[in-house]
């Protein structure tokens, strides 16, 4: 059976393997015990051993600087000789791909924190959140625990699916696991704790660039959405009280236009840090645990059906 060239060529083509990838994630989801975030704990062993309490400041920044170095690149050197390898390198990038997406385990924690809340058990609701939060989640209320869990997928869903899908699209299979380790290594070594604000601030850096182009796509989208204007201004307008620009104006600009309340006081390690209040006005509830979500995932998928079905289309008008 002979396959037209037009069609050999758009199967083998970012966009076309990048909806493969998303599709597996979604379809075929991997246990979360398998996935990356589950090398979170190891690497958090390896930042406390570079980490240490009595090293100078200096000391530690150059900590945080080497750290990256030390895991990205025998990951990525490993990485490239297995793909020169692989019989079918469009296989071993759907593959890889596929793994390095994470946004199913995600909807599995809200849906879990929604049934507990909706059960009225606080306390186990608490329990599943703090797994996934750095804050102390045993004093939160209701609505601090639907607070909390919306800002964290909010963050992860940009940072280790819509970012990584991007970073594919524009670095290739390597850039994207790039992207993804960044996010891991961020994560672990989270600057919010102030034993980790200078070794954790490299990595911290890098990642809100990766997110940069990202987070402006998802923001300028919303025009398209109703109080879609608005959720743009307040973007631009809260993020600058925010501590990181970009994820600032991506929880606020959804959460205007979701119309949720979003940031506040919360505490890390027993120590209370006040972030501004920003987003809309109404305070979440376990009703809307799943709105940005959703919101944020169908629209990632509506650019990347858009792109895969615009690339297919110029590659059969040049080719067919």
């Amino acid at each position: 059976m002979n396959i037209p060239v037009w069609v050999q060529t758009a199967l083998h083509a970012p966009p076309v393997i990048l909806l493969a990838a998303l599709l597996l994630e979604a379809w075929l989801p991997i246990p979360a015990r398998w996935k990356p975030s589950a090398l979170i704990p190891l690497l958090q062993r390896l930042v406390r051993r570079v980490n240490s309490k009595q090293a100078s400041p200096k000391q530690q920044w150059m900590a945080g600087l080497l750290l990256p170095l030390v895991v990205i690149i025998p990951s990525l050197i490993a990485s490239w000789s297995i793909r020169n390898l692989a019989p079918w390198e469009m296989l071993f990038d759907t593959l890889l791909l596929s793994w390095l997406l994470e946004s199913q385990p995600l909807k599995e924690c809200l849906l879990a924190v929604r049934q507990l809340l909706q059960q009225d058990k606080l306390a186990l609701a608490r329990l599943q959140l703090s797994r996934w939060v750095l804050r102390d989640t045993q004093s939160l209320s209701n609505m601090g625990v639907c607070k909390a869990a919306i800002e964290m997928s909010m963050l992860r869903l940009l940072s280790q699916w819509f970012t990584v899908a991007f970073g594919y699209l524009l670095l290739g299979i390597h850039g994207a696991l790039f992207c993804r380790l960044i996010q891991l290594l961020a994560q672990s070594c989270n600057m919010k704790l102030t034993a980790n604000q200078l070794c954790g601030e490299f990595t911290a850096r890098m990642l809100q660039t990766l997110n940069t182009i990202p987070v402006l796509i998802l923001v300028l989208l919303q025009i398209f959405l109703p109080h879609g204007f608005s959720g743009v201004k307040n973007a631009f307008r809260q993020c600058r009280y925010w501590p990181a620009v970009t994820t600032g104006m991506l929880l606020s600009g959804y959460g205007t236009n979701l119309n949720l309340g979003l940031g506040g006081p919360r505490f890390y390690v027993g120590e209370k840090i006040r972030y501004p209040r920003i987003g809309g006005t109404q305070e979440p509830t376990s009703a809307s645990l799943l709105l940005a979500y959703q919101r944020l995932i169908r629209l990632g998928w509506l650019c990347w059906l858009l792109l895969a079905a615009m690339y297919g289309w110029y590659v059969y008008v040049h080719l067919a």
